[in-house]
């Protein structure tokens, strides 16, 4: 289908659709978060350091989303969740979204090196974009374990903020905070699939739904949730300093999550909403990251 010509406004709006403006922010923010679990405290003195880790994070996010978007274009014809986007819909030429992701791709790259010529950054930002685009993408309709590729990229973030900010990368400390990020994005690919069962069912992609009967899936997911709101609790430990307030939101956070998903899976009878429980696991998270990151700049 040949490409449209779009207004200029809605020319900017396909733009930000190929680079999935919400999920990069929220990979962005999980680097400020593996930031701050390392500097307890943002002060002026490293307020371009961790704004330069930002705006990398984020301009490898955009454009691994953009180049996720282009190499997907012809799959996302299929499928009913995905027609509508910028390239299988023809609203923008392919072209557009591979040039955007390069230069996307680039500009992060080099802005994590230019943090004091940090070649680990740039190493880590390199890897991010090799198990997302280099191995996830093109085999996730192929391979099952495709999925694991996803969830490896998906724990570089916070490591890339903990390294801009100085620590080790064998603390054990970002090891557990990556360990969280792995639990969370199981469930949050499963829930996925649980929604959209129908195609991926239709055009035989590799899915856990495959493998398991529904329940069976739905309690898989529910364990996994239980065992990611427990990790939760662990943050106000690996940042020393927390305060009592956040230690309680936390566990509520975690709590909270326990107690809808409990009621999601095993007490809503057929009419189970997994948008719903998607948007309250990904939600608990965030508010976790965002209350943790606010309370370092509070405490400067």
């Amino acid at each position: 289908m040949p490409a449209q010509v779009p207004s200029p406004i809605k020319n900017i709006r396909l733009h930000l659709d190929l680079m999935k403006i919400p999920l990069s922010l929220l990979i962005t923010i999980s680097a400020v978060f593996g930031f701050v679990l390392k500097k307890n405290a943002i002060d002026a003195s490293i307020d371009a350091t961790i704004l330069l880790t930002a705006v990398g994070v984020f301009l490898l996010a955009s454009g691994g989303a953009a180049l996720n978007n282009y190499q997907d274009r012809n799959a996302d014809r299929l499928m009913s969740r995905t027609k509508y986007r910028p390239l299988p819909s023809g609203e923008l030429a392919p072209g557009r979204a591979r040039t955007l992701s390069v230069i996307l791709i680039f500009s992060g790259l080099f802005s994590l090196y230019f943090i004091n010529n940090n070649k680990i950054l740039f190493a880590l930002g390199c890897a991010a974009v090799f198990l997302y685009n280099g191995i996830y993408t093109p085999l996730k309709s192929k391979l099952f374990f495709a999925l694991i590729a996803g969830s490896l990229c998906g724990m570089i973030p916070p490591l890339i903020g903990w390294a801009a900010a100085g620590g080790d990368l064998f603390s054990i400390r970002i090891w557990i905070i990556m360990t969280l990020f792995g639990l969370w994005q199981l469930p949050h690919f499963w829930l996925i699939q649980l929604n959209h069962s129908a195609d991926y069912q239709r055009f035989g992609v590799p899915s856990i739904l495959r493998r398991f009967s529904t329940r069976q899936v739905e309690k898989i997911v529910f364990i996994w949730i239980v065992n990611f709101a427990v990790m939760l609790l662990s943050v106000p430990v690996l940042r020393p300093g927390t305060g009592q307030l956040i230690g309680w939101l936390i566990a509520s956070t975690a709590i909270s999550l326990v107690i809808a998903a409990f009621i999601h899976i095993f007490l809503s009878g057929g009419g189970r909403d997994y948008h719903r429980l998607f948007t309250h696991l990904n939600g608990s998270f965030f508010f976790v990251m965002i209350t943790v990151i606010y309370d370092s700049f509070i405490s400067a």
